[in-house]
């Protein structure tokens, strides 16, 4: 230990003696000050830090741009959302489509009706069926005035009627149904039988085959109904009536 205090002791001597020698270098021992300026080198970078926080800052900014464009991300969900419930409601209002197609099932059952077609009706509508197709368009109907001048009946004496006659005169093919009102039968078929007569009296001595036809007349009643009918499917016709009016 002594011995270490000689050589401190020595080296603070030596020490001494040096800076007595330099003398007015004893001064420039400011060597500190080079210290100083290492101190001086110090604060340097901790400005330099500050512009490297600065960037820092805005690479925090670059995040919140990028953020914003995440915003339209739900924004295309909500899109999707409404595009979804249109599309299911308007398949639900089909359904009320059908609804309207099952009522036209009510007016199709209603024109079963057709029943409800008078017996006089539907005795003509036999008839005709049963022509040859070139003669269904041969006939004209005679009206109320007619009936009376031709036949000589009162249409205040029937229910219903329908008479037929041929267009051109060469031919006799003529019907006569109808429905009589209670009490009247026997003056309408008085009529009937009348203009029979006059038929036979006009093709007489006209055309044999038509004379033929006349000569064969039909005159059936059942009830109140009459038919009085000239054709060469006369015998059809009785057929068409017993089947209606019976």
């Amino acid at each position: 230990m002594n011995h270490r205090m000689l050589t401190i002791t020595l080296a603070g001597a030596l020490s001494l003696s040096l800076l007595t020698a330099c003398g007015g270098t004893a001064n420039p021992t400011p060597t500190p000050p080079a210290s100083e300026p290492a101190v001086s080198d110090t604060p340097a970078p901790t400005e330099t830090v500050l512009p490297t926080q600065l960037p820092e800052t805005d690479p925090t900014a670059a995040p919140e741009p990028s953020a914003e464009p995440e915003a339209p991300a739900p924004s295309a969900t909500p899109e999707s959302k409404p595009t979804s419930t249109p599309e299911t409601q308007p398949s639900k209002k089909p359904a009320p489509t059908q609804a309207p197609s099952t009522p036209p099932a009510a007016p199709s059952a209603t024109p079963a009706p057709a029943p409800e077609v008078s017996p006089v009706q539907s005795v003509w509508n036999d008839i005709y069926n049963g022509l040859h197709p070139e003669a269904r368009d041969s006939f004209m109907d005679l009206d109320d005035e007619t009936l009376l001048a031709v036949y000589g009946i009162s249409t205040g004496d029937l229910e219903s009627y329908l008479c037929k006659v041929p267009l051109m005169n060469v031919k006799a093919t003529e019907y006569f149904i109808a429905e009589v009102k209670d009490g009247k039968m026997d003056a309408v078929k008085a009529c009937v039988q009348s203009r029979q007569a006059s038929l036979d009296e006009q093709w007489r001595q006209y055309l044999p085959d038509q004379y033929e036809l006349v000569k064969n007349y039909k005159l059936v009643t059942n009830g109140n109904y009459i038919l009085f009918v000239v054709s060469e499917d006369a015998d059809a016709a009785v057929t068409a009536f017993n089947t209606y009016t019976k």
